[in-house]
């Protein structure tokens, strides 16, 4: 009998998105599935025995460790039973301390602990920092000799690793090809099998995909040969990275999907595997239309929380993702008509809320954005950027900008009612509580409206409260320098900043009924 008539199927009044409101809705007990012996302790298999007409996966209470994302098909709703039903990360990495400091040039890492699983040819990290601060110096060498304690690597070491930083070694996560790879077959080979298991996912990357990345699941493994769930939709070369990490639940062009009431994990600690990107945030749902995310809450995740790539008509409410390694909420490339409502993005490594690319009326409205280590809001008008509103959020104790604009030439966006405070905690003086910046085209037609920027603290760190800038520190060496000019920054209220409540730089600017705040125009 077809699996799914076996489980537990009950009927609901509602239907799903974009059903028929006629239709009744399958709704499967992923209860009776789950196996915890199984890399997706079997909630895969309940998703898949929805009918074609989807329905909702219930996921009972508890922890559930996944070795592989779990992947919605249109129609799908994934609900679980609030913060009592935990989607966590399974396999750790192997980590070890180094003993001494090693400098730039060596190729010796003595380091202390277990190294029974090291093996010649394995690829390691190198990790300046237990908890590092830039992520990009986390660099993979290959493994040329084990002598006792002592690692050697086959290419000289780039920077130091110091021991007063807990500097260490990772392995365990990684392999390469030992062959090409071939879009469209769904076999490959790789160098060390042995870090891998049937039902594990990986992700490659090669041309013939979005953002050349490829994410798949291993069926089976035979010899150094990887059989895989489905063909590969890019190319790669040999010795090309093959890295066991996934999303925790994934979609790419499906329709009509949702996930409700639950929460995703990543590793709580400060050993994290190295971060890949957002293309394996907690949640990462891809060029797909009508989706919903509500009460979901993601921490600790090793990317970033949420991300929404292309698409159409998503809605994020009522979520809140707090420590992760990327961003809080990732929007963009090409998504349109995106609702994202009362969240919570705290602590989050990069911007709480990221606007990226082409995002067309991508509105963000009644959340907190608060102690992130980069701007609260971030890339606001990067190429493409048309129609987005931040409205009514409470902005503040970033480590950069409370909201940064970076462009736009006609972006018709609008910054209305936000409460923005004592932002630029990491540079402090650097960054204002709303940037209007410009650098790599020009900033213009933003409406910045009805907004509370504040400076409160005693050692000031959000020198100026908005802030209009040609150009700006980083950005100009890649020569380009865009020109702010033409926006309505109107009825804010803006006080206690150091430099300056106001600055003006574009000749066309309206700056008007900003109460008693201190307006510098600059030519």
């Amino acid at each position: 009998m077809i699996a799914w008539l076996a489980c537990f199927v009950c009927f609901l009044v509602l239907p799903p998105f974009g059903a028929d409101c006629g239709a009744e809705t399958a709704v499967i007990d992923a209860a009776s599935f789950i196996d915890r012996g199984r890399a997706d302790c079997g909630i895969q298999d309940a998703i898949n025995a929805l009918p074609v007409t989807g329905g909702v996966v219930q996921l009972p209470e508890g922890r559930f460790p996944l070795e592989r994302y779990l992947y919605l098909k249109s129609g799908t709703i994934l609900r679980g039973r609030g913060r009592k039903t935990v989607l966590t990360v399974g396999k750790p990495e192997t980590r070890r301390d180094v003993t001494r400091d090693v400098r730039p040039g060596a190729t010796e890492i003595p380091v202390k602990g277990d190294l029974a699983g090291l093996k010649r040819g394995m690829i390691i990290h190198l990790w300046p920092h237990r908890a590092p601060t830039s992520l990009g110096r986390v660099l993979a060498y290959r493994v040329k000799q084990i002598r006792g304690q002592t690692v050697v690597i086959e290419e000289p070491v780039k920077y130091t690793l110091f021991l007063r930083n807990r500097a260490q070694i990772s392995w365990g996560m990684f392999t390469t090809l030992a062959a090409p790879a071939k879009k469209g077959q769904n076999t490959i080979r790789i160098e060390h099998p042995e870090l891998f298991k049937a039902g594990y996912a990986i992700s490659l990357s090669g041309p013939g995909d979005l953002w050349e990345h490829h994410f798949n699941v291993v069926t089976a493994i035979d010899g150094n040969t990887c059989t895989l769930e489905r063909p590969l939709t890019v190319s790669a070369k040999s010795e090309s990275s093959v890295y066991h990490a996934h999303s925790m639940i994934t979609a790419d062009r499906q329709q009509n999907i949702g996930v409700q009431d639950l929460d995703v994990e990543g590793w709580i600690g400060d050993e994290r595997p190295r971060w890949d990107g957002f293309k394996q945030s907690g949640i990462h749902l891809v060029r797909s239309e009508s989706a919903t995310i509500t009460n979901v809450h993601v921490r600790y995740w090793n990317g970033d929380g949420i991300s929404i790539q292309q698409g159409e008509n998503t809605r994020v409410e009522n979520c809140t993702v707090e420590k992760c390694r990327g961003h809080g909420f990732h929007p963009g490339s090409i998504l349109k008509n995106a609702e994202f409502v009362n969240l919570k993005s705290i602590a989050n490594s990069h911007n709480g809320f990221f606007y990226c690319l082409y995002n067309v009326n991508v509105n963000l409205r009644y959340s907190l954005i608060k102690d992130n280590g980069l701007n609260g809001v971030g890339d606001l008008g990067r190429i493409g950027d048309h129609r987005c509103t931040v409205e009514g959020n409470t902005i503040v104790g970033n480590g950069r900008a409370g909201i940064e604009i970076i462009g736009g030439r006609i972006s018709d966006s609008v910054i209305r009612n936000n409460v923005v405070r004592d932002n630029s905690r990491v540079r402090p003086g650097q960054y204002p509580g709303i940037a209007l910046f410009a650098p790599d085209e020009d900033a213009s037609s933003y409406l910045v409206e009805g907004n509370t920027v504040q400076s409160t603290l005693d050692d000031p760190t959000q020198w100026v409260g908005i802030e209009e800038r040609n150009g700006v520190f980083p950005f100009e060496h890649h020569g380009k320098r865009g020109f702010v000019d033409s926006n309505t920054i109107r009825n804010n209220t803006v006080t206690g900043h150091k430099k300056a409540d106001i600055i003006i730089v574009g000749p066309k600017t309206v700056c008007e009924a900003n109460g008693p705040a201190k307006v510098l125009r600059h030519q």
